[in-house]
């Protein structure tokens, strides 16, 4: 075979409920008056209600999809459906050579894949002095915005906080405003970050506190950013919203491994679309973040399902234990593997405080652990070892239904997002059988 993708990770790679309800429509051989693969692709022709057949292909080494029906939907269902078909009925395609329209595609492709890499490494001439000149009047727009941030904050403080929740819209945006005209992206989304806080929930305080604290320090380090090691310096920078350039990022040493994916987060925010991918190296045994940034009619660069595996060299952003990459090469690769977990929650927290001594601005930090259970406390559920430890976890009431269907409330182990007030649980596997739930939010 050439993929092996189950049903659950093409439903993943759809873009609403609807075109998979159509595609799984579309997964039976009497839609198709054509059904064929090569190395590189499986193609048909769907029958449509026109009187001539649409036809779909599927790049099985990337995961990409083109097809000639109308639909502005990516991929379409007709695509769905052809992957949909070829992981229940396989024996129904039959090997051929590429038609021209399908070599045509993948070539084009193939050569937009050289085109940027020749272009990431041609080294084009840079006007040093103009550079260090944006640079300095940059660098300055950040200061002057963090002396309004800390003297905001410190009235914040003055005044109290029991009154944030009441007033947490007008409160924040003004001030994360402020930051975006002084060119300081990271310290504006972590403003909304806080803008974002449950305030009905009685931990607010200390989320409050906890994020307001780490926004100070942030601001503070960045005052003092020559007194930094280059690691940090580049730490903070990339905090405080300076971007590393990918044709540097890609220049830096790469690590090869295969890498699975172990989670798919889609947040949309003013018309852009980011998707973000928790990924998991098998011989290094590092976690990797990937992200997709995707604007209105534009598609992804890179499609990576949840579950599967994708042998190819990852390179770093400079940073203190950065978990941000880019692949420089990748294909997807049939040969699975079940990664490396905590074996309770005690190494878990153990790891997590290491990982937040090394770096206080880490949030999020990938954790794998095993043997665990739901267990619910009054209103609040938390995650259970074998040793009956327990730890607040965030789960929705949807995902946690349909992993007590799964497990029967029995062990599994899980992939989880590590935060100081709550975890949050994403994907588990449960007798080496790995499960993952759509996370999408606006």
């Amino acid at each position: 075979m050439l993929l092996n993708l189950t049903e659950e990770q093409i439903i993943q790679l759809a873009p609403d409920a609807s075109s998979v309800k159509a595609g799984k429509g579309l997964a039976t051989g009497t839609k198709w008056v054509l059904l064929e693969y090569s190395e590189r692709a499986i193609w048909g022709h769907c029958q449509g209600s026109g009187r001539t057949p649409y036809q779909t292909v599927v790049d099985v080494k990337n995961i990409a999809f083109q097809c000639s029906c109308p639909s502005r939907k990516f991929p379409c269902k007709h695509g769905l459906g052809l992957l949909f078909l070829y992981a229940s009925h396989s024996d129904l395609f039959r090997e051929a050579e590429e038609p021209e329209w399908v070599t045509n595609w993948i070539s084009k492709r193939e050569e937009k894949a050289e085109k940027k890499e020749r272009k990431a490494k041609t080294e084009t001439p840079v006007d040093e002095a103009a550079q260090a000149k944006r640079q300095a009047t940059r660098h300055r727009k950040v200061l002057n915005g963090i002396d309004d941030l800390q003297v905001w904050i410190k009235d914040l403080l003055r005044n109290g906080l029991l009154n944030v929740p009441e007033r947490a819209y007008s409160l924040f945006d003004g001030i994360a405003r402020r930051m975006v005209d002084a060119q300081a992206s990271g310290l504006a989304n972590r403003l909304r970050t806080i803008q974002e806080i449950d305030f009905y929930n009685d931990s607010w305080k200390y989320k409050l506190t906890d994020q307001l604290g780490k926004l100070y320090l942030l601001s503070e380090s960045y005052k003092n950013l020559e007194k930094q090691s280059q690691e940090w310096q580049y730490e903070i920078r990339t905090q405080i919203g300076y971007p590393q350039a990918k044709e540097e990022v890609l220049a830096g040493e790469a690590i090869t491994d295969q890498w699975m994916v172990l989670h798919k987060r889609s947040r949309k925010v003013n018309e852009l679309n980011t998707e973000t991918y928790w990924l998991y190296g098998r011989q290094s045994r590092r976690f990797a973040i990937y992200l997709n940034f995707i604007t209105p009619g534009s598609l992804p660069e890179v499609n990576l399902v949840p579950g599967s595996v994708y042998e190819g060299e990852l390179c770093f952003y400079k940073g203190v234990n950065a978990l941000r990459a880019l692949f420089k090469t990748s294909k997807l690769s049939n040969d699975a593997f079940t990664p490396t977990f905590c074996k309770d929650l005690e190494e878990a927290t153990a790891h997590y405080r290491e990982a937040l001594q090394q770096n206080p601005f880490t949030e999020d930090l990938p954790i794998l652990v095993e043997n665990l259970r739901l267990a619910a406390k009054g209103n609040l559920l938390y995650l259970q070892d074998a040793h009956n430890k327990l730890i607040p976890v965030n789960v929705e009431d949807a995902t946690r239904i349909d992993i007590l269907s799964v497990t029967g409330g029995k062990p599994f182990s899980a992939f989880l997002l590590a935060n100081d007030i709550s975890w949050e649980l994403n994907s588990i596997w449960y007798q080496s059988d790995y499960y993952f739930w759509r996370d999408e939010r606006n």
